[in-house]
């Protein structure tokens, strides 16, 4: 998709993916914190 995005130059496009990708990064990283502090009571 962003791959097409990029070969059409379509710049709105490309935008929404990067913003798309860092929020779905951000939200990983949250998710792991998370679960980090679950299973790894004993690190604290």
């Amino acid at each position: 998709m962003i791959h097409d995005a990029q070969v059409q130059l379509d710049t709105t496009a490309i935008m929404a993916y990067m913003i798309m990708a860092g929020i779905v990064g951000f939200l990983m990283d949250r998710v792991v914190l998370v679960l980090e502090g679950m299973l790894l009571r004993w690190k604290r």
